[in-house]
């Protein structure tokens, strides 16, 4: 069980009075909120003649809620289809809890509700009438995956699954069994799919997700699909959200009710709509209801998804020119000037005592390997500041940064970054070791990959 200790009052006194300081969102921002997105104004997502559809999913029964129509369409269609699990979903320990009637805390136990979960992703493929074949369990540690995009790159060792404590996969049905919990191993396993699929269409889940795997998913899947540029045929991204906060809505079986973005991320993703056949709700219910652990558990917090249509969500790259005009990221105002990336933001106010703004900010190039490139964390304390390169600390040199009063300002070289072609960026507000709030992990793209493929302005036409 993870049960939390009970924190002495001055300290939980401090973390209550923080999140309601950033209760509002992370960063107040440069631009009012922005309305909700309309049905009219997004577009739609259709499957083609020819079309080969993946789905990855970060735990079994996330197929199910970003994807279960399109599956079923697939199906129908005779269109091949593909569903990866970035884990077996072995870290649920309250589903456990519920399912068992007991505790499931040892590592044997925890394995045997792992396996558990993967029977039920084959029994859920089946209402879909996905066949058993055409699913990949990878076997990464479930709520661990992206503590591995951040700091398992190479010289690191493994990481350790929470509940199982394996260093490597530990599932005898996974994909690669024995592989370590180490970033390079994940990407090579998406490479090899993608390489040997070549799916047209991927359905994934979402960077603005508050689920540590959800986000971790989109980001290796990004990063191996630029690997594999010109070499497999190019393939649109369809991210679907699942965790978000106050989203999606009421809780409980609403089959009339449409999903909707939420209006926190109603800029900086196009948004696109996938109606669903009536038949097709009833199927998606029941192949979510296959998913018994979860269903039991959390099947008010599950029912919403099942409605008349699935919402996808994919980013708006935006390019960043040196001495061109600021790109605003909702609350992050970003450009380059003097060879430096500039991020300024506006806090909701001052930091409390122990409350922290961390900044990611990871490069990417088509010539180097991303294990091998910076992935820089900067705590930004109203004091302090600490910039580490996965679990090394480097000088205070690197990179400036700094509060004052309710206003963060960063400048770090793109040198320190391995001068990159793209890059990864992120930010979140932490009081100690809990995270208050955070912003979508952003894309942006460099001179160098703007020179080479210019980005269209805005969303691409609806289709």
């Amino acid at each position: 069980m993870n049960l939390a200790t009970r924190r002495p009052a001055p300290v939980l006194l401090a973390i209550l009075t923080a999140a309601i300081l950033f209760a509002g969102g992370l960063l107040a921002g440069g631009r009012p909120p922005a309305a909700a997105v309309s049905r009219q104004s997004m577009g739609g997502v259709q499957l083609r003649e020819g079309d080969r559809i993946l789905v990855l999913a970060p735990h079994p029964d996330d197929e199910v809620l970003g994807a279960a129509g399109v599956l079923r369409e697939a199906v129908r269609r005779g269109l091949p289809t593909r569903v990866v699990f970035l884990t077996y979903g072995d870290s649920n320990e309250w589903s456990f809890l519920a399912y068992r009637k007991r505790p499931v805390f040892l590592p044997r136990s925890v394995l045997a509700m792992g396996t558990l979960r993967r029977q039920e992703g084959l029994a859920a493929a089946a209402v879909l009438g996905v066949p058993a074949g055409n699913l990949s369990f990878l076997g990464y540690p479930d709520y661990g995956t992206l503590a591995l995009w951040r700091d398992r790159w190479g010289t690191r060792p493994p990481g350790r699954g929470r509940l199982t404590r394996a260093t490597a996969v530990p599932y005898s049905t996974a994909y690669r069994p024995g592989a370590p919990f180490k970033g390079e191993e994940i990407l090579a396993d998406l490479e090899t799919i993608l390489r040997q699929f070549r799916p047209t269409q991927i359905f994934v889940s979402h960077p603005a997700d508050h689920h540590p795997d959800h986000a971790a998913l989109y980001l290796f899947t990004r990063v191996a699909l630029w690997d594999l540029q010109g070499a497999v045929p190019a393939a649109t991204l369809h991210p679907y959200l699942v965790h978000y906060p106050h989203w999606p809505g009421e809780k409980g079986f609403h089959p009339r009710e449409e999903l909707r973005p939420p209006a926190k991320l109603a800029s900086g993703f196009c948004w696109r709509s996938r109606e669903l056949e009536p038949g097709d709700v009833e199927v998606k219910q029941r192949a979510l209801a296959a998913h018994r652990t979860q269903f039991a558990y959390s099947k008010s917090r599950l029912l919403p998804f099942v409605g008349p249509n699935e919402l996808y969500g994919s980013l708006d790259v935006p390019a960043l020119v040196p001495g061109g005009a600021v790109v605003d990221l909702q609350n992050l105002a970003v450009r380059i000037e003097n060879q430096e990336l500039e991020i300024n933001a506006t806090l909701v106010r001052a930091l409390p005592e122990g409350t922290s703004v961390n900044l990611y900010a990871f490069g990417y190039r088509p010539d180097r390997p991303f294990g091998s490139m910076p992935k820089l964390a900067l705590r930004i304390g109203a004091e302090t500041l600490t910039i580490r390169d996965q679990d090394r600390i480097l000088p205070r040199a690197t990179a400036e940064a700094r509060v004052t009063g309710a206003k963060l300002t960063a400048r770090i070289p793109l040198a320190a970054l391995g001068d990159p072609d793209r890059l990864f960026l992120h930010a979140e507000t932490r009081l100690r070791n809990t995270s208050l709030n955070q912003t979508p992990w952003w894309v942006l793209e460099l001179p160098a990959a703007v020179a080479a493929e210019p980005p269209a302005p805005g969303c691409p036409a609806p289709g």
